[in-house]
């Protein structure tokens, strides 16, 4: 919530238009952009299980940027299965 706050102060939730989703090899604050698969590094499903269920991201398209092709699928498919409401689902 504390990043979403800032960024809605700093930036505006009406600029927003897309988001490349991915997990963090490196460690929060490490200023060192390195992708890992979701779930398998330091930001964690918790993070992405709100993101999903987050109604200012309803019609915000996510864009997975994670580093193994072949999971892909899968991923997609633990993303949708976190989304509560799935009446939301478009």
């Amino acid at each position: 919530d504390k990043t979403w706050d800032e960024f809605g102060k700093i930036v505006g939730f009406e600029y927003l238009s897309g988001m490349h989703i991915n997990d963090s090899k490196p460690e929060l604050g490490s200023r060192v952009d390195r992708h890992d698969s979701l779930g398998e590094g330091k930001i964690g499903w918790d993070s992405f299980k709100f993101l999903m269920n987050d109604s200012r991201m309803d019609d915000i398209p996510l864009i997975l940027e994670t580093i193994d092709e072949s999971i892909w699928a899968k991923e997609i498919e633990t993303l949708y299965s976190f989304v509560e409401d799935s009446s939301t689902i478009k």
